[in-house]
């Protein structure tokens, strides 16, 4: 039920249960997807639960398998994916949905889950940095706009109000800034209080 092309994933049965671990293309895309997942989890926003571990002197994170969860379905989880569209354009979310739309699945509660975050923040999915191709990570969010036209199927023409329902649901400035002390890397931080702040002025 997980990506099939997730970078260095792996799953593993242990004694506490099922978990997926991912390596990712080098150590900063690994870490870099932990604090994202970190972060989304912080605001309310379905994702596995996640550990970082140290093997063999590279970080390893490990998420719960997600037990029972169904393939996306656009017309049933479509009204979902918009009212969560705001925390993946913070984050920077070029991949929500995946190639073969596995990135997302929907629980057994309900509730959509986000089990691949690798094409975020500074990163494309598989490692490379999106400054190498001149869309650095940077306080300015053009994903806002970015994000609905290459995924229309999965969030349909986004108006302004969308994004501002988006922006509500999950708390708004102060929630999505609170949120922040979940992310481990100073500088990603730094990043994303300028994003919450942009986001701010554009949609509340």
């Amino acid at each position: 039920m997980y990506p099939a092309g997730s970078t260095g994933a792996r799953r593993y049965n242990t004694s506490e249960g099922s978990f997926v671990g991912k390596r990712g293309a080098h150590p900063k895309h690994v870490l870099n997807e932990f604090d994202m997942n970190q972060y989304l989890n912080a605001l309310g926003v379905g994702v596995p639960e996640a550990q970082l571990r140290n093997v063999g002197g590279s970080p390893l994170m490990l998420t719960r398998f997600e037990e029972g969860a169904e393939p996306l379905d656009f017309q049933r989880d479509r009204e979902q994916l918009r009212e969560d569209y705001v925390p993946h354009a913070a984050i920077g979310n070029w991949d929500v949905i995946g190639m073969e739309h596995d990135n997302v699945l929907h629980r057994p509660s309900g509730q959509l889950t986000y089990v691949d975050l690798g094409g975020t923040g500074d990163f494309r999915a598989q490692g490379g940095a999106k400054a190498n191709i001149g869309q650095p990570f940077t306080g300015q969010v053009n994903e806002l706009d970015t994000l609905q036209e290459h995924n229309r199927d999965a969030f349909g023409r986004m108006s302004e109000q969308d994004m501002g329902r988006s922006f509500d649901i999950y708390g708004g400035e102060d929630a999505m800034t609170q949120a922040l002390n979940a992310i481990r890397n100073p500088m990603t931080r730094n990043v994303m209080q300028q994003r919450v702040q942009d986001i701010a002025r554009r949609v509340a």
